[in-house]
């Protein structure tokens, strides 16, 4: 292996924001394959994997690879058998085999437990966090000049306030002007043009519509998705994270605490905030738990582990959401 460009061992990257994980996990790869890391495997907890024959298997150097990158994915925080496992791939790491973990946003209590003091003792640890409201515009304006896209901060600050902290949205609207103006420079009314196009149908101006409670505004650009083969899983991995958030805040009030007090220490845009509260306010706590349910049938469904027709599950949920209560007790 090249020593000039050789990665850490372990790696652990954690981070609630999907574009911001997946960016920092992509140089952590290439600097393996660049120091002659020759073979990755991908392990997706999600996929409820057989952490033994994981475990073995990363202790065992390949035959037809000198070293290899064993890339492990969590989308929520390890169970017990996750983190036993973890524990003991982290002991048998060396120079053959390497180690990435990829973990969502873990609070302080969870980063004080044994198992996490065990995997990351002597690991390079990325703990990344979003841009704050204030930093939005900013952040865009870095990432355009990496692009070596000439935008002006007035038409970052139209981009931010479009894109309302979305960072995905963000750089699918940068990657848009690259390809549109690569040598000019972008002022306020041309971002505007390529916002307004990219918002007119977006998903998350969708899911904004059913959580404001217009639900058959957000229904009709469902139905454009459908027609024009848009994946359901990222409408269904979009969705839950916003029913989760509104069920969160929902179950705040029944400890006396208000759904905006409960939002006070999070992330979100002060608008956000808001469409949060009167989604909660309009329906009960008991249906934000129906709907987290629906969210795990719609995933079972989506895997191929239920049978029905996904895009009429999201349907149900989008009018659910706006107040439309379609669903029977037994939902």
């Amino acid at each position: 292996m090249k020593s000039d460009s050789r990665p850490s061992l372990i790696n652990i990257v954690s981070s609630d924001e999907p574009l911001l994980l997946m960016e920092a996990c992509d140089v952590i790869i290439h600097q393996a394959r660049q120091a002659g890391v020759s073979e990755r495997t991908i392990v997706d907890a999600s996929d409820k994997p057989d952490w033994n024959e994981i475990q073995a298997n990363s202790s065992s150097l390949s035959l037809f690879a000198e070293t290899r990158l064993t890339d492990v994915r969590f989308n929520k925080a390890p169970d017990k058998a996750a983190q036993n496992a973890l524990v003991d791939m982290v002991a048998h790491v060396d120079e053959e085999n390497l180690l990435l973990i990829r973990l969502p946003k873990l609070d302080k209590r969870q980063k004080s437990t044994k198992w996490f003091k065990a995997i990351s003792a002597g690991a390079r640890l990325q703990e990344i966090w979003p841009p704050k409201v204030y930093e939005f515009a900013g952040w865009i304006h870095q990432r355009a000049e990496k692009l070596n896209l000439q935008v002006s901060m007035e038409a970052c600050q139209v981009l931010s306030e479009q894109t309302e902290g979305n960072l995905l949205a963000a750089k699918q609207s940068l990657d848009k002007l690259l390809l549109l103006y690569p040598e000019s420079p972008v002022d306020v009314s041309m971002m505007k043009s390529v916002t307004s196009d990219n918002a007119r149908y977006s998903l998350f101006l969708c899911l904004d519509e059913a959580f404001s409670g217009r639900g058959e505004r957000a229904v009709r650009m469902l139905k454009k998705f459908q027609l024009e083969a848009i994946a359901p899983i990222s409408i269904v991995v979009n969705l839950t994270r916003e029913i989760e958030l509104c069920n969160k805040a929902a179950l705040a009030g029944l400890k006396g605490q208000s759904p905006m007090q409960s939002l006070a220490k999070s992330y979100l845009w002060e608008s956000k905030k808001k469409q949060v509260v009167s989604a909660v306010n309009r329906l009960p706590v008991t249906v934000w738990q129906k709907l987290v349910a629906r969210c795990a049938y719609m995933d079972r469904l989506i895997k191929g582990q239920e049978k029905g027709d996904i895009w009429q599950e999201i349907e149900l949920c989008l009018w659910m959401i706006s107040g439309q209560r379609i669903w029977g007790r037994s939902a």
